[in-house]
């Protein structure tokens, strides 16, 4: 018998689970009234797995995972008020706002700058080794990784050939990374 089965029984009849309390992007959170321990919430997820939270009336939540709806659940931690409102701080991103990668940038100090960009379709550099392209000459950038579909090349060799649609990571200061924009730039203009 899994841990929740001892204390809350997770298959136990849901004549007191509420409507969805709150849908967000068509994801229904419920939550069930467990008489003399606290509530109980369920958001099932995109693998069609669950996650369970019990809220005790003493501030303790435990956290637990269900594989299927049929499934007992098994506890993954319990926290205190004070851990549950820290991390809850944290999924609610209070901390870290992620953003967009493709074409953004990242300030490491002074004037280095980590860009990302995207080569093009017709993008001269497509078909090119790293070496063949010779950015670091012409322009002063690094190319420090090479994004390309789901996979990552960290630390490109000079034989590393670059496709379109790659997007390479690139270190330099800033007018060095301008450089880069330009002759990536170049690559769109019609020619004569």
């Amino acid at each position: 018998m899994s841990a929740i089965a001892r204390e809350v029984d997770p298959t136990a009849d849901r004549m007191n689970t509420y409507e969805a309390i709150r849908s967000v992007s068509d994801m229904d959170i419920y939550e069930t009234d467990l008489p003399g321990v606290g509530k109980r919430f369920e958001l099932p997820v995109h693998d069609d797995s669950s996650l369970v939270v019990i809220v005790h009336n003493t501030g303790k939540h435990e956290l637990f995972t269900k594989e299927t709806e049929d499934a007992d659940a098994d506890r993954v931690v319990a926290l205190t008020e004070t851990e549950a409102e820290a991390l809850g701080s944290i999924l609610e991103d209070v901390h870290f706002q992620p953003s967009e990668m493709d074409m953004s940038s990242t300030t490491i100090g002074g004037d280095t700058v980590i860009e990302w960009y995207t080569l093009d379709d017709d993008s001269l550099l497509a078909g090119k080794t790293l070496e063949e392209s010779d950015l670091r000459d012409e322009t002063g950038v690094t190319v420090i990784a090479v994004e390309r579909g789901a996979d990552a090349y960290p630390s490109p060799g000079p034989t590393f050939e670059l496709e379109a649609d790659d997007t390479i990571v690139t270190i330099g200061r800033s007018d060095e990374q301008e450089a880069l924009e330009a002759l990536l730039s170049r690559d769109n203009e019609p020619s004569d």
